[in-house]
């Protein structure tokens, strides 16, 4: 990726929309960036790491999105031009100094770039982080394709230092993640100057307590904003096309700009519409919205996600043009709040409100063809994935007790554990508890929510008096750092008869391998202390704190006995290195697990393993081991009661 992104200006490449960024700070003479990993926001930082070697940028994957924030933060402060970058869910965990940092703003431009998820193709929840940016009123940026989303990322560097706010570049999962033309621009030569002055245009810049006091910077911010819309008013980003004699408006704003100019074009409307594309959706262009809406009677609103721009403009046309009728997510509604958009539901949306009929195509028989040929499926742990081997040993663990037990899910690989896939078709019933067999891994955890949840809804089963049944939380290494350690705490405080299971591979795995506290190198893959777990936890008070081999699934399930029958809060750690990265380190090639058909009994234990590389014949009523995906782990050697599972000697 460094290659791509450091390329000559006026080269035209592909590039995916987080590269795009990454190119776009490099042109603005980035000095700081900081992120943690968070799908669909991971490669900005990760593009930006690769091409460190060759910049003179500081780059780092700090240990939550709170810290990135407040690094980029502290970065403006002395006048640097620093980005830092979040999904969508990790907005929430920097929001405390998020909301306060626009009391007083920045120095060097400060760019926040966070990435939304709609249709939760990676997330828990859809959240619009638009509403955000109008929370903090901090300007806002939305880009329509890939070439934009590089020209934002570079202009806002300058936008935040004209206004002296953090500019807001909201992007989404379809911009993040898919390739487009992007055409380079030229890199600015020199730097920011790093100096720091407390009182900078303001008494006690940088205090927000400090006087005249938070009151008085909430009055300075608000006699920014008209300043801002000016800017968003002339903003190249906003760009209108008015057709004379046409009573018809449509308005969008980012990706949805792009479906939208698709549809138009479908249905014979280019050249026949007025049309508003939006990329600064915050503080509303109010000139340019009021030319459109002018000498319209019909307005047309079309945005990804909730109805952040239509709530504005409705308000706007209360008091400029109230006869208007507007379509859009809310009143009138012609697309649904909730999911993805494309350009068949802005194409039939927008022929819906105006009353035409749709062209006759039949992408969407093709698409039942291909439904009725595809075969449904959930993602599953990797072949091999030490969280296999944890599962299992728990599952083992938890039969030695009688009840209904919980066991509460993080964010991670191993939130699979809570997936269903091998799950008949469940119905919810109304009884107030009943107990569930646990047919594979992937039906074992009962709750998962955010990043850090697990833990503390394990102590409020328990303090409130659950006893049917073992109380269990999971998290992985990145998750016990990033934000579960003050819960720890509070289960020491509060001595919660909890029991957390830490599954520690060493990597922050599901966001694409990226290094943390615990892996023993650092963002740049220069060696460093190793985190201890184990020393940090019993530090805090932990009485049980045992680390064990994830693949010794024996002894795991031993210790892990032991952990659910102490009485009060006990940690197990069960470490097992991702096999994805043992396998790019050791550049294995061959794998030497078989099944000896003859022992093999047909039992299903080791399919019920969980394993990818598993398989199972139906008709011989035998496993077998898929050779491209075995990493020779042991575990399904270690479930077959048959001994049939070997290791070496060929089939």
């Amino acid at each position: 990726m460094s290659s791509a992104i450091l390329k000559k200006p006026g080269k035209k490449i592909l590039l995916m929309g987080n590269e795009a960024i990454a190119r776009g700070a490099v042109e603005a003479g980035i000095q700081l960036m900081a992120a943690y990993p968070g799908t669909p926001s991971s490669e900005i930082c990760e593009a930006l790491i690769d091409a460190a070697p060759d910049s003179d940028y500081y780059v780092e994957w700090s240990t939550n999105e709170k810290i990135a924030f407040e690094l980029a933060h502290g970065a403006s402060q002395v006048g640097a031009r620093s980005m830092v970058a979040m999904k969508n869910a990790g907005l929430n965990v920097a929001m405390d100094t998020f909301m306060t940092v626009p009391y007083g703003g920045v120095k060097g431009g400060m760019v926040v770039v966070v990435a939304d998820d709609p249709d939760a193709h990676y997330s828990s929840n859809e959240q619009d982080t638009r509403f955000a940016a109008m929370y903090a009123e901090i300007p806002c940026l939305e880009p329509m394709d890939q070439q934009e989303a590089r020209e934002m990322a570079q202009e806002a560097f300058g936008m935040s230092e004209q206004l002296e706010l953090p500019i807001f570049l909201r992007t989404v999962s379809r911009i993040s993640h898919a390739s487009g033309d992007v055409t380079l621009g030229p890199v600015k030569a020199g730097r920011n100057k790093i100096a720091f002055n407390k009182h900078y245009k303001l008494p006690y810049r940088w205090n927000v307590y400090g006087a005249p006091g938070a009151l008085y910077k909430h009055k300075w911010l608000h006699d920014i904003l008209p300043k801002a819309k000016e800017v968003a008013n002339n903003s190249k980003f906003n760009q209108m096309k008015l057709v004379d004699g046409s009573k018809v408006g449509v308005l969008a704003s980012g990706l949805a700009a792009s479906y939208t100019k698709e549809a138009l074009e479908r249905l014979e409307l280019t050249d026949k519409v007025n049309f508003l594309k939006l990329g600064m959706i915050y503080p509303l262009p109010d000139k340019k919205i009021g030319k459109l809406m002018a000498d319209i009677d019909t307005l047309i609103i079309v945005e990804e996600g909730d109805p952040v721009v239509e709530n504005q403009v409705r308000s706007l046309a209360k008091e400029i043009a109230p006869g208007i009728k507007i379509y859009g997510k809310s009143y009138n509604a012609i697309l649904n709040p909730y999911g993805e958009i494309n350009s068949d539901l802005v194409t039939g949306a927008i022929a819906d409100a105006l009353k035409i009929e749709l062209p006759q195509d039949d992408m969407e028989g093709t698409r039942d063809q291909l439904r009725a040929k595809v075969t449904p499926r959930s993602s599953t742990l990797c072949a091999g994935c030490s969280h296999l081997g944890s599962y299992s040993a728990l599952r083992e663990a938890l039969k030695k007790f009688q009840g209904t037990h919980i066991v509460n899910g993080d964010i991670g690989c191993y939130e699979q554990g809570g997936y269903g896939l091998f799950s008949a078709n469940v119905q919810g019933n109304d009884e107030d508890g009943k107990k569930y067999s646990i047919r594979s891994p992937y039906e074992i955890l009962d709750t998962i929510y955010v990043m850090g949840s697990g833990i503390s809804m394990a102590q409020g089963q328990a303090q409130v008096g659950y006893k049917d049944g073992k109380v269990v939380a999971v998290a992985g290494d990145s998750t016990l750092i990033q934000g579960t350690l003050p819960a720890v705490v509070n289960a020491v405080y509060s001595n919660a008869d909890i029991t957390f299971l830490v599954l520690d591979n060493r990597w922050t795995c599901m966001t694409g391998h990226q290094p943390n506290p615990n892996t023993g190198i650092n963002s740049m893959g220069q060696a460093n202390e190793v985190f201890d777990i184990e020393g940090v936890t019993k530090s805090m008070g932990i009485k049980f704190v045992k680390t064990v081999d994830a693949y010794n699934r024996a002894d795991a399930a031993e210790v892990l006995e032991k952990a659910l029958a102490f009485e009060g809060p006990s940690i197990v750690i069960l470490k097992g290195e991702c096999q994805l990265q043992v396998q790019r380190r050791t550049k294995r090639t061959t794998t030497e697990t078989w099944v000896d058909k003859e022992l093999c009994n047909g039992c299903k234990n080791c399919v019920q393993l969980g394993c990818a590389a598993i398989t199972y014949d139906t008709k011989a009523k035998k496993a077998g081991i898929d050779k491209i995906n075995c990493a020779d782990c042991t575990l399904c050697s270690q479930v077959c009661k048959q001994n049939a599972i070997k290791m070496g000697g060929g089939e």
